[in-house]
């Protein structure tokens, strides 16, 4: 087992979705996963709608950050969000929402990523927020023996 082991990594994230109950009650489902690039999605239910009936913004934010960790976590193992910066771009309405997290850098320290959020509804899909994150490796690279 490699350092970079695919099969290594998504399985430590989909026992992120096992253990996490937060993921869960967002009912988050994993839909692509390759080194440094992650698909998520959800279902937009009535529960995390705001007043007008679009996502909530805080659902946005949700995939904006996780998105972000998980592609981070491919390439880097386990990590946890420094910051990440959001642009809502559309009112996000549909049945299901989706994004994709992209590695643009991977350092020691940084992992520097790009996330997209879709809001897909009638079949099609509408760019609603793009964001940039910074992600922080907090342990080993899965499949590395750590020295003292």
């Amino acid at each position: 087992m490699t350092a970079h082991d695919p099969s290594l990594i998504r399985d430590l994230l989909e026992r992120a979705i096992e253990t996490s109950e937060f993921t869960q009650f967002m009912g988050t489902r994993l839909t692509h996963f390759e080194h440094g690039r992650v698909e998520i999605e959800i279902d937009l239910k009535p529960v995390l709608t705001q007043h007008h009936g679009y996502a909530h913004g805080a659902v946005i934010g949700y995939l904006a950050d996780t998105v972000s960790a998980w592609a981070a976590a491919s390439v880097a193992g386990d990590v946890v969000t420094a910051e990440y910066k959001l642009n809502l771009l559309a009112p996000a309405k549909g049945e299901t929402l989706w994004a994709r997290g992209e590695v643009l850098r991977a350092g020691r320290r940084q992992v520097i990523v790009r996330a997209d959020v879709y809001a897909r509804g009638r079949g099609e899909d509408t760019h609603v927020a793009a964001a940039l994150a910074t992600i922080s490796p907090v342990g080993g690279r899965p499949g590395r023996e750590e020295t003292a």
